[in-house]
């Protein structure tokens, strides 16, 4: 698969996923929706900071964006728990985040 495809495709994913047009990407984003088209056409390429703008937009991290979906060595717990983080908001994921750190003391 061609880099171009790949991204467009993991962006429209993560838009449905958190339901969220190309339009409020691009506001999130601060990225013209001119821009955010060519990238979604697969016309241009993103620059490394244009698509860490557009994870952070998704509440993702560049590391979790070309992340590969294996979940093969996963219990179902730990399944159910990557699920529900996913759809988490990244306010929501901090507040889970401060909890958690606070349950290991």
């Amino acid at each position: 698969m061609h880099i171009e495809k790949y991204i467009a495709d993991k962006i429209t994913s993560l838009c449905e996923k958190r339901d969220i047009s190309k339009y409020r990407l691009s506001q999130l984003s601060g990225i013209s929706q001119s821009s955010l088209g060519r990238i979604m056409a697969q016309e241009n390429l993103p620059s490394l900071i244009t698509l860490e703008k557009i994870c952070t937009a998704l509440g993702v991290t560049l590391s979790q964006f070309f992340q590969e979906d294996n979940l093969e060595n996963l219990t179902e717990k730990q399944k159910e728990v990557l699920g529900i983080w996913n759809n988490l908001s990244t306010n929501e994921q901090e507040t889970v985040m401060s909890m958690l750190r606070g349950l290991r003391k």
